[in-house]
This record gives C-alpha cells, sequence and structure tokens, in this order.
C-alpha cells in the first residue's frame, strides 16, 4: 500500500470516529406539525366522502333488486316505490293494496294524484333554486323499486313523474359481485 492510500484510509476512520463521537440529536415533531397532517387528513376524508352524490337508504323491509349493471347512479330525486306503498321525501304519500297494486282511488288513468300533487311541488322548488345559482335544472328522478314490485306499478310511477316534467330516469339497484 502507498503512503497517500495509507494516509486516506487514516482519514476516513478519523471521519468515522468523530461520527460515532458526537451525540444523538433527537428528532422533535412540533404539535404545529400534528394538526396540519391531522388536519389535511380531515379535509381529505371530508372529501372523498362527500364526493359520492347520491346516498341511498332504503325504506324498512324494502329488497332492492340485484343487477351487473356497472353505471354510477347520477344525482336525481329518489321516489321509494315497495308493496307497501310509495314513499317520497320521507313521507308515505300513496298506499298500496294487499296484492301490491295501487289503491285505486288514487289512480287515474296511470296519474298517481298525490305522488304527482308532490312531484309538482317538488319541480317549482327545483327550478327557483336551478334559477338562482344559475345552473340548469336537473330532471332526473331515481327510482328505487323493491324487487318484488309489479310492472304495472312501476308504469304508473313513471308515467306519474313524466307529467311532472321528469324525464329521465336512474333506476336504483345493488350490483352483484
Amino acid at each position: 500500500m502507498t503512503p497517500e492510500q495509507e494516509a486516506f484510509l487514516a482519514r476516513k476512520k478519523e471521519k468515522a470516529a468523530a461520527r460515532r463521537a458526537k451525540p444523538e440529536e433527537k428528532a422533535n415533531l412540533g404539535i404545529t406539525s400534528l394538526m396540519d397532517i391531522v388536519s389535511i387528513l380531515v379535509v381529505y376524508l371530508l372529501k372523498s366522502y362527500a364526493s359520492d352524490p347520491v346516498v341511498i337508504n332504503p325504506t324498512a323491509g324494502q329488497k332492492i333488486p340485484m343487477s351487473s349493471a356497472d353505471a354510477p347512479i347520477q344525482d336525481g330525486i329518489p321516489i321509494f316505490v315497495t308493496t307497501r306503498g310509495i314513499t317520497f321525501d320521507s313521507k308515505k304519500i300513496v298506499t298500496m293494496t294487499p296484492d301490491g297494486d295501487i289503491d285505486p282511488s288514487q289512480v287515474q288513468n296511470h296519474l298517481i294524484g298525490p305522488l304527482y300533487d308532490q312531484l309538482a311541488e317538488e319541480v317549482d322548488k327545483a327550478k327557483q333554486l336551478a334559477e338562482r345559482q344559475g345552473k340548469p335544472w336537473n330532471s332526473r328522478v331515481i327510482l328505487v323499486g323493491d324487487q318484488d314490485l309489479k310492472f304495472s306499478v312501476l308504469v304508473d310511477v313513471m308515467y306519474t313523474t313524466g307529467r311532472a316534467e321528469f324525464s329521465e330516469y336512474s333506476f336504483c339497484v345493488i350490483k352483484k359481485s
């Protein structure tokens, strides 16, 4: 080994010894930094939770049908149709007969009177709100039907919503895995 290499190795050993001789520094994370991290996490979680535009909570005893559809449900006004009644805005509007048909006193030529009245009122509110916000009115209704629902009931509900100026329909289903 040459004298230069020996000098190089000696300096290297001195530097390593000096590094080992230094006292260890404690790393402190201030409370301000922790609060920043927590607030960023809270904002992220709230934002990701609120990103789903539609939250559907079925009524008690309602069996939502299964489907292989993979399109996400879009924002709209939900109407819950079960074999026991039609619920809109958390109020049971229409009752059904024991065999699952709409009460005949509440239907005339496929138009369900109480449902139409509630929807017409909701349309007026929604149009005024959209006009104030400068956005187009969303004319979509989300039909949350029971899997045991009769097709004739679904036809009457769709006809009524169409007469109330709703032109787009989404059907709530549970995706098969």
